[in-house]
């Protein structure tokens, strides 16, 4: 799900730094461990099994025809990530923590009777301007700021990352990976074939508005 790099004056510096990377030639990372399980709308997913857990970390990678700088400007815009992000209906950024570190509120939605869940997470971005990579690990957390809510269920735990690879100004492979516990009692299997969508729907999201906003200039 969920964050990215800030607005402010301080994130700047960084933002200036992307904006200046040339061609990356790319070597794809290790995947020991992963299972390739769909292949659909240019969004490759992956599974692996968590030793313990019922459940398996996902994760989806996509190599999109837009510049790193569009797709992190969709993801600061934190409200609006309602209109890309698979399942979302309410986001709000609860506390900025400095330039590269923020913590976010999201509800997700559920079909009727299942309960809607939600989370709070806290973000921080990493640069690495060798290797032409921007990563965003969030993790669940619990804050006063933002109670439970009435009727949803708080997901207990929820982590991840998007990394996104610069290959060229205008292409960017980007990674999804998620790892969540959704809570509440649901059938396995439900939560897994929902799991196994929310990369690919994630992304493929993603892709779509920040092309949009790339032709428009509109975030």
């Amino acid at each position: 799900m969920f964050l990215a790099p800030f607005r402010t004056a301080a994130a700047r510096p960084w933002v200036a730094a992307l904006v200046a990377l040339t061609l990356l030639t790319f070597t794809s990372p290790a995947f020991a461990g992963w299972e390739e399980i769909a292949k659909d709308d240019g969004v490759t997913v992956y599974r692996k099994d968590v030793p313990g857990r019922d459940l398996p970390v996902f994760k989806g990678v996509m190599t999109m025809n837009v510049g790193v700088i569009h797709l992190l400007a969709v993801l600061d815009d934190v409200p609006h990530s309602t209109e890309w992000m698979a399942n979302c209906v309410e986001a709000s950024l609860v506390a900025q923590k400095g330039p590269y570190e923020r913590i976010v509120y999201n509800r997700t939605d559920a079909p009727w009777p299942v309960s809607d869940r939600d989370v709070v997470i806290t973000s921080k971005v990493t640069v690495n301007k060798e290797k032409k990579t921007v990563i965003i690990n969030f993790h669940s957390i619990k804050d006063s700021r933002k109670g439970e809510v009435e009727d949803v269920v708080r997901m207990p735990r929820l982590k991840g990352h998007y990394k996104f690879t610069v290959l060229s100004k205008d292409k960017t492979r980007v990674e999804y990976q998620i790892d969540a516990d959704p809570g509440g009692s649901l059938p396995d299997f439900i939560i897994r074939m929902a799991s196994e969508d929310l990369p690919r729907e994630t992304l493929v999201g993603l892709k779509g508005k920040a092309v949009a906003a790339s032709k428009s200039g509109k975030y």
